[in-house]
């Protein structure tokens, strides 16, 4: 009875593993970003990384955020 569970266990894995690898295989080839990425910038308040493009800028330096780049005017001050 036990060895029947175990069999079952591994079949139930084994499938399981076909899938997620099957799946991710298709993620891959339909993936819309480019191989080289998109590019990050550094937000000098909070420390983050923001995509460039999504990045609010202000005197030069990118920010996740409005209310990141008014912190960092406020300290700088």
């Amino acid at each position: 009875m036990f060895l029947k569970f175990l069999i079952l266990g591994l079949l139930a894995y084994l499938l399981l593993v076909l899938i997620y690898s099957s799946v991710r295989r298709k993620g891959k080839a339909t993936g819309s970003a480019s191989s080289e990425g998109e590019p990050m910038v550094l937000d000098p308040h909070c420390k983050s990384y923001v995509p460039k493009e999504e990045a609010y800028q202000s005197d030069g330096h990118y920010f996740c955020s409005e209310e990141c780049a008014r912190a960092y005017g406020a300290q700088q001050v």
